[in-house]
């Protein structure tokens, strides 16, 4: 019995013996596996929102910021990457916007890329959105595993494709709270500031050195009695625009056509 259990011992080592002379056991290889790339910021959302409705006149441009990731680790190589801009895109290159990017490539040691755009604001963005439409498609460093999350909104799943993004432009700014029409504060302030206009908030913001996140909130009329202001700025709106059509360079609004005026109390 004992000489057995000698013999099954002997046999296990020369087993074990044998599975340690075998090769290490293969590991994930990056660069072998080709990682999946994505935007990080539609994980969330495939929709990005610039403005540029309640900045100021003499801001003509805005740089948007869009981070590309890969799924994985760093490797040692430059991995250049497929970024597809849609030839629907209402955005034209070097019209409306500019990417400031000579390659689209992932970096030796990095796992992410920063696309930069700079948007120019020009005529084309005063009357209607222009979109952008971005893709990352596969190629010989990468690949597109990665495609979507099950986003369940309203009892109802659908697909959001992270390698996808949708950039909005505009230059379109809503009247703020106070200067709605028919709301509880409109027809005052448009006794003075007559019917809003978004060229007129603008040349309002940019006249008096507005702080834009302020005068937009919901309770900023009766806070600190400030409807006291909207006086202050219909008088002295009205003093530029009578002295820039008195030089003979009326303000027009968006349509070129009609004078910008101010409401019936502006002195």
């Amino acid at each position: 019995m004992m000489k057995k259990k000698l013999i099954y011992v002997c046999m296990l080592l020369v087993i074990i013996t044998a599975a340690c002379k075998k090769e290490d056991i293969l590991t994930y290889n990056d660069e072998l596996s080709k990682n999946s790339i994505y935007f990080p910021a539609a994980e969330t959302t495939n929709n990005v929102n610039i403005s540029f409705g309640y900045a100021k006149i003499n801001v003509q441009d805005s740089l948007l910021k869009i981070v590309v990731r890969s799924i994985g680790s760093a490797t040692n190589m430059d991995r250049p990457y497929n970024l597809s801009i849609s030839d629907s895109s209402t955005l034209k290159v070097n019209r409306d916007y500019k990417l400031l990017n000579e390659k689209a490539v992932i970096k030796a040691g990095k796992v992410a890329d920063t696309l930069f755009f700079k948007l120019f604001r020009t005529e084309n963005i005063r009357k209607d959105s222009l979109f952008l439409y971005l893709d990352l498609k596969p190629n010989e460093n990468f690949t597109n595993a990665f495609l979507n999350n099950d986003v369940v909104s309203g009892g109802r799943t659908r697909k959001q494709y992270v390698t996808r993004l949708k950039i909005k432009v505009d230059d379109i700014a809503g009247a703020p709270p106070f200067w709605v029409s028919g709301s509880s504060y409109g027809s005052f302030t448009e006794d003075y500031l007559g019917a809003f206009s978004t060229l007129k908030f603008q040349l309002l913001i940019n006249r008096f050195n507005l702080n834009t996140d302020e005068i937009v909130k919901p309770d900023w009329f009766m806070t600190n009695s400030n409807y006291y202001r909207l006086i202050g700025w219909s008088n002295g709106l009205k003093i530029y625009l009578d002295q820039m059509e008195a030089k003979g360079t009326p303000v027009y609004e968006a349509d070129g056509v009609t004078l910008m005026k101010m409401g019936q109390y502006a002195e």
